[in-house]
């Protein structure tokens, strides 16, 4: 896995499919468990490492489908209660 911003094109599964955003053509899998958001097609995420730990973020900015900004308001929502 490399670090850097991706765009989730397919989840099958446990498995997540991306493709880089910097117009480098790397397509990489990421598991899905390991997401720290819920995840959905279209989304554009960061992921880096930390430690021995891979992190991810949801790019709100980035992303463009008006379901992933509402899931990702209400899990936020939801966690500060």
């Amino acid at each position: 896995m490399e670090p850097g911003k991706y765009k989730i094109e397919d989840v099958e599964k446990e498995t997540a499919f991306l493709k880089a955003i910097d117009g480098s053509n790397i397509q990489q899998t990421f598991p899905v468990a390991k997401f720290e958001h819920n995840i959905t097609v279209g989304d554009v995420v960061e992921i880096w490492e930390e430690g021995a730990r891979w992190r991810t973020k949801y790019l709100e900015e980035e992303t463009k489908s008006a379901s992933s900004h509402t899931k990702d308001f209400l899990n936020r929502i939801f966690e500060q209660e």
